[in-house]
């Protein structure tokens, strides 16, 4: 079929696709007037997740954020909100909902009437985000206005309720098994330190600054000879000072000095017979005996001080051996006493963990904010969102056209009629070459056969189309 003939068939059924359209039309038009009228009511919360958590501090970011808010769309549209907007509203004690479901023809095993109320908020519910927003839109369709934005309200209510509700139930469920943890590591820790005492007890040691008695009393020894030590070289220091600086021996050795000019200078004046130089004689060696004396007493005294220090160092040595000693032959006792230490540090960690994350999770049941803020009061419309009258109309016109054309083309194909040289040509095989009588074409028509590349009259034809 060409082109041509596809439109003379049109124009010659012209009524009947015409009277198609115009009966798509119009029952699709009384149909959508028919249809039961349903209202748009909308209520929106602000998700707080840009704030961080007032217990953990944590922020919900990137993936995690849209993750969460797909969780948030799927709780509002849960059977749990639903039941809770039914029992808020007291939907399931209507005289006339419980008349509609006893016809629906379901029965308890299905749920009840609850559960069949629930499914029906659930269908005519939708959530989403507002365009480049935290703002969570829930949106609830009903036959009245008024009851679709009392609907939508109780939704908005009961999300909040239970989005706080299981935030705080997970939280109380997670510390509670915390705090049997807790517990449980209590009561190792407990076991740990008795453990620990019985086995010190058993060996006689005491712990002093976290280490046994024993290894205590070798480190104080071993710090006391290195102090005795120091104090030695001191000492010794000291000694020499003293023997070269004694104040009686230099003042007796002044004396000396002085008695013995004298003594040289009575010499040589009166002679070594003289009485006055035999008496300055004696007083020399008088004080010469007093120098001896005072160096004799004070070599005495420094090496009675420097032989004291030596005496305690040796005494502090051998204390020091024999601790060593002491503390050798109980290290198997100490190794296992640090073993034990050991063992109650990590119990006590165990259990300080478990104690913080106890009274964390304890913290986090008892907040009020579930990280949701409602925005504004609910609103509805007026207009119907459904039916769409205006798109039912227009792509019932459009079927209907489509549906005209086919059923055109079908009845043409039941009767087929000669409407031109194209359809004669295909019922008799052979080409028309000459059509008889045939009146001038008009410009329309010539122009038509140029555009499907034909030949008009004006091709040297005159009346005559060759086809």
């Amino acid at each position: 079929m060409s082109f041509i003939q596809f439109l003379r068939i049109l124009a010659a059924r012209w009524r009947l696709i015409l009277g198609t359209m115009l009966a798509c039309f119009l029952v699709a038009t009384v149909v959508a007037n028919l249809l039961p009228k349903r209202y748009p009511a909308s209520a929106r919360v602000l998700l707080d997740i840009v704030k961080p958590d007032p217990v953990t501090g944590e922020m919900i970011a990137g993936r995690d954020a849209r993750a969460y808010v797909r969780t948030q769309v799927e709780l509002i549209r849960d059977m749990r909100v639903a039941g809770n907007v039914v029992d808020r509203l007291g939907l399931a004690n209507d005289p006339a909902t419980i008349a509609a479901y006893e016809a629906s023809g379901r029965s308890a095993a299905d749920g009840g009437i609850r559960r069949w109320l629930g499914q029906q908020i659930i269908n005519n519910t939708s959530a989403g985000l507002v365009s480049a927003s935290n703002i969570l839109e829930i949106q609830y369709q009903a036959s009245d206005p008024e009851r679709a934005k009392q609907i939508v309200a109780a939704i908005r209510e009961a999300y909040v309720d239970t989005a706080l509700q299981f935030r705080t139930d997970s939280a109380g469920r997670t510390g509670e098994w915390f705090g049997e943890q807790a517990e449980k590591a209590r009561l190792r820790l407990d076991e740990a330190e008795t453990t620990l005492s019985e086995f010190m007890t058993k060996n006689n040691l005491v712990i002093v600054g976290g280490v046994d008695s024993e290894t205590a009393r070798l480190a104080s020894l071993q710090a006391a000879l290195q102090q005795i030590r120091g104090q030695q070289t001191t000492t010794d220091v000291a000694v020499a000072g003293r023997l070269a600086n004694d104040p009686v021996v230099d003042q007796l050795q002044v004396q000396l000095s002085t008695v013995e000019d004298e003594l040289a200078l009575a010499g040589s004046r009166l002679g070594t017979a003289h009485p006055t130089y035999k008496a300055i004689e004696a007083r020399r060696n008088t004080l010469r005996n007093e120098v001896a004396q005072a160096r004799a007493k004070s070599q005495s005294g420094v090496s009675a001080l420097s032989g004291a220090v030596r005496r305690s160092a040796a005494e502090i040595e051998q204390e020091l051996a024999a601790q060593e000693q002491k503390v050798l032959a109980r290290k198997p006792v100490l190794d296992e006493l640090v073993r034990l230490n050991r063992e109650v540090e990590l119990r006590r960690a165990q259990y300080e963990q478990a104690n913080a994350r106890t009274a964390s999770l304890r913290l986090e049941a008892d907040v009020s904010e579930a990280g949701l803020v409602i925005l504004g009061d609910p609103t509805s419309s007026t207009t119907p969102s459904f039916p769409k009258v205006g798109i039912i109309m227009g792509l019932s016109a459009v079927f209907g056209l489509g549906l005209g054309v086919l059923a055109a083309v079908i009845f043409e194909f039941i009767a087929r009629r000669v409407r031109g040289e194209e359809d004669l040509a295909h019922a008799t095989g052979v080409p028309v070459m000459v059509t008889v009588g045939a009146s001038s074409a008009s410009p329309l028509r010539i122009r038509l056969q140029k555009l499907l590349g034909r030949r008009g009259p004006a091709d040297g034809e005159g009346e005559m189309q060759a086809i």
